[in-house]
Order: structure tokens, then sequence, then C-alpha cells
């Protein structure tokens, strides 16, 4: 996933995504953090997404689609970033969803976008992304957290899914994804993914979901771009994501809805679900203030 900015009793209530990325606040991990995971293979994405696939080194381990872990950061690593940077971090974990299905365990994924320091402002790189883009490697070991949260609420509806993804925050979705496609779910109920960025270079994974789309009948994918550049030549749709939501159902909706991305872009989905009569209960998202 990534990583959250929340406190731990509010992240035990609903699994968090990737969504609040922007701001690197430091994580102290109240769950267990003794499992021991070693990185399989790690992926470039995108200019700054890599997805890293870990196996566990027991056979045993399993978790719940849309949960998340704790990533130990290593001390030495810490060590060598605060002496760099004049910070002080000690014992930091940081929240990942699984961007994978629980039935690839002992493997899985989390997809983490890179922040680097910003170049007008005098403030370190991302603490937790810095070291999985720039000192990760394949054969690596790492230490996680028991999964946490509950992002997926299961029901017995045969209304649609909706899910809405902004940039990197379409991790756990496409986690839910893969358990819903394991499951059948999308035998019954329609699926739409909604996946908005920036510039088109921003989008990844578009691969599998057309090959899911070509698959699978009652699964569909819309694309999004808020700020295309020329270069582009983007023909698709344009505007935020929660926009193109709107257009899409011009009417009152009977769905579910999973949402996962910057905080604004889930409040204000949230304000486009609910004007289409969508019950809060049926709107889970990031345990965010929504107005």
């Amino acid at each position: 996933m990534t990583h959250r900015n929340t406190c731990p009793a509010t992240v035990l209530r609903i699994g968090l995504s990737v969504a609040c990325l922007a701001a690197a606040v430091v994580y102290t991990p109240s769950a267990r953090a003794d499992h021991q995971t070693s990185v399989v293979k790690i992926e470039r994405l995108t200019h700054n997404v890599k997805r890293i696939r870990f196996k566990t080194a027991t056979d045993d381990f399993a978790f719940k689609a849309g949960q998340f872990i704790l990533l130990k950061l290593p001390k030495a690593y810490l060590k060598k970033f605060n002496k760099q940077h004049g910070t002080g971090h000690k014992n930091i974990a940081r929240p990942y969803s699984f961007a994978s299905a629980p039935s690839e365990a002992p493997y899985f994924d989390i997809i983490v976008k890179h922040y680097p320091a910003p170049p007008d402002k005098d403030v370190p790189p991302g603490l937790a992304s810095s070291f999985i883009h720039e000192h990760l490697s394949p054969g690596d070991d790492v230490t996680f957290s028991d999964p946490m949260g509950s992002l997926y609420m299961p029901n017995d509806s045969d209304d649609p899914i909706i899910l809405v993804a902004g940039g990197v925050g379409a991790s756990p979705l496409i986690g839910l994804l893969k358990h819903w496609f394991d499951e059948g779910l999308d035998k019954d109920r329609e699926i739409y993914f909604f996946f908005g960025v920036r510039s088109k270079r921003d989008f990844f994974l578009l691969g599998d979901l057309a090959d899911w789309a070509n698959r699978r009948k009652n699964f569909k994918y819309i694309l999004a771009l808020d700020h295309p550049e020329p270069a582009d030549h983007w023909t698709g749709e344009t505007g935020y994501i929660n926009a193109v939501l709107d257009r899409h159902f011009p009417g009152p909706l009977r769905a579910d809805a999973y949402m996962a991305g910057a905080p604004i872009m889930i409040r204000e989905t949230a304000k486009v679900l609910r004007a289409k009569q969508v019950p809060e209960q049926r709107i889970h998202h990031d345990p965010i203030k929504v107005e």
C-alpha cells in the first residue's frame, strides 16, 4: 500500500489504503511486528511507483482482502537517514495495503510511490518510500506486523460495486479486485473501477485492467486524466475522478462503493455518492473526515 496518515485506533477500525501518501508522518506500530519476509521481486510500474513482491518465512501466513501490514524500517537505515537529514526517527513502521489476493499467500505485493525531497523546500524525502525505492533489493529481509484492518465489507447484495482510485490509491483496490475474481463475485455483480491520475505516465497495471475487462463481462474500468499534457494525446475522460463518476452515473445509484486516494478526492467522491442516494454504510474509504 503505501503509508497511511492516521492514528492506530482509527487504523484498526477500517483498513486503510494508499491514500494520505502526501504526508510522511511517523507511525509507531501498535501491532506485533515480528514476521519475517524476503523480497522476491521488484517491478517499476511507472517513473515513481514500484510493486514489491514478498514471501513470508513461514507458509502459514494469511491475510484477508482489504487488510494491510506495518513494515518496519531497519535501524541501520534510520541511523543513516537521521545523520544525513538531521532527523531523529526511532522504531518506525509504516502501513502498506496488500495489492494481492489472500490466495497468493505466503506471497504478497505492495505498491509504493516514491516521495523525493521537494526541490523548493528544506524538508527530507519520504522516509519509508526512499527506503523501498532506493535501498530495498531482491533477497533482502524485512520485518512486518500482523495483518490489520477491514476495508472490505462483504454483503449479500447483487448491486454493482464502484471502486474509485486516485493515483497509487489503486493499490488496495487491485488487491480487492483480485480477491473478488478469485471468489467469482463478478459473475453476479457488476464491478466498475474508476482510475484517475494526473498525466498518462502515472497510470499503472493497465495491461491487467484490460485483460480483466476482456475476460470478465461484468468488469469495466474507466480511466481519467485531471491534468493531461499535450504529449499524452489523450482522448479519454478528463477532470477529477469524482466528476467523471458523477457523469458516468447521472441519476440515483444503488451500489457499494470503495475509495482510496488523496483525502480531498475521497471527500469529494463521497459527496457525489451521497447526492446519488448511496447510504453512508455502503461507502467505504480511509478513516478521514468526510464533510
